[in-house]
């Protein structure tokens, strides 16, 4: 550990050194007055010799730690079980019949945003479509990646609105190829943290038609969840999957009303018609709600007050982190310092190397729950 990394240290240099000194030649002090008369003068000569040797260390580490923060930053982040990071994907349906929710949507896409800025200290979010003809799971606008810190709350909901305002919709397929696009958008666009939390929140009028025959003869909604887990290491903790859609009507209810969004022949009212698909399977196979269960998430129907069912917190880790991300883009390990201190107070030295691939500190094992993680990052 650096010498500078001592917490006494850093109270010494934040003091401007002056008690750090005081200390040393107030115990100079104190070691003359019991030492014989006789040695005084050799004495004081060893004493005073090792004193000045610290004295000029101590001036060193607190010169040294003021211009490493000179044009640097320093990051917080407590040990926790609760994950203080989140990646989320919106997934929506822009076809021409959720024109017909748009404001509905961009109200309860308020709800969540607000809600989730007091929740993690550090997300990041991404919007695409369930185009796969032309989108392709490409972020809307243009690969933009918000974060807690970037992008105003109407900047956010300006993209649902620009996405759903289209009463005939020629930038989109016909088909609701959702699970396709989420995986093109994972594997190229929003690639998910290591060892980060991964939200998907699916939003449709319709079910969903991805083809994965030519790649697995499983089902389509055990492969795509397959899919998304090993992209979180296997670790089901750290994946939820919520699904916005019709639920069935009720008896007294005919298929011919107005719903929210579709006026006529929903997919979910094609259920035990007969109705099938190209390759001959049901055409209702409620996809995005069994995708929501597998995935220990959640379902709401599309004309409800749905933001408050896209429940996050009940995203918490089985095991504590031993990564953490650096805030700033770090081009090196010389530019970090690392401590660690538990939830008592107590310095812990816990070796770490960092990842700069993924600009991240990698401890060698994790930091206890409750502990402290400081990380300074200098100047490039």
């Amino acid at each position: 550990m650096y010498l500078y990394d001592n917490p006494s240290w850093t109270l010494a240099c934040k003091m401007g050194c002056r008690e750090t000194l005081g200390a040393f030649w107030s115990r100079e002090r104190s070691l003359k007055t019991i030492i014989s008369f006789k040695n005084v003068k050799e004495a004081s000569f060893a004493v005073l010799s090792v004193l000045l040797l610290g004295t000029v260390i101590a001036l060193s580490s607190c010169s040294q730690k003021e211009s490493f923060l000179a044009s640097g930053s320093s990051q917080f982040i407590v040990q926790d079980l609760n994950p203080p990071y989140l990646d989320i994907l919106w997934v929506l349906d822009d076809r021409s019949p959720m024109t017909l929710v748009r404001d509905h949507l961009v109200s309860e896409a308020s709800n969540f945003f607000v809600r989730l800025d007091s929740i993690p200290s550090n997300y990041q979010m991404g919007i695409t479509t369930m185009d796969t003809l032309r989108n392709r799971g490409a972020l809307r606008p243009a690969g933009t990646i918000l974060t807690k810190k970037t992008g105003s709350l109407a900047e956010r909901l300006n993209v649902f609105e620009t996405l759903l305002s289209q009463i005939i919709n020629l930038q989109t397929g016909a088909e609701n190829t959702g699970m396709a696009a989420t995986l093109l958008s994972l594997n190229n666009h929003f690639k998910p943290r290591a060892g980060v939390p991964l939200v998907l929140v699916f939003i449709s009028d319709g079910d969903d038609f991805s083809n994965f025959s030519s790649v697995t003869s499983q089902d389509s909604v055990d492969f795509f969840a397959a899919q998304i887990l090993s992209l979180k290491g296997g670790k089901e903790e750290l994946v939820k999957a919520y699904s916005i859609n019709y639920v069935p009507l009720t008896s007294s209810i005919s298929t011919s009303d107005v719903r929210c969004a579709t006026r006529n022949n929903a997919d979910i009212d094609k259920a035990g018609t007969g109705a099938t698909r190209a390759d001959g399977s049901p055409w209702f196979q409620n996809r995005y709600f069994r995708l929501a269960t597998k995935l220990k998430g959640d379902t709401a129907d599309l004309c409800s007050s749905f933001s408050s069912k896209i429940d996050l917190s009940g995203l918490r880790l089985k095991t504590l982190a031993t990564r953490f991300k650096v805030e700033q883009n770090v081009s090196s390990a010389s530019l970090l310092r690392v401590s660690v201190t538990s939830r008592a107070g107590e310095s812990l030295s816990i070796p770490w190397t960092f990842d700069t691939a993924t600009n991240e500190v990698v401890f060698r094992s994790a930091p206890p729950e409750g502990a402290s993680i400081q990380i300074l990052v200098a100047s490039n």
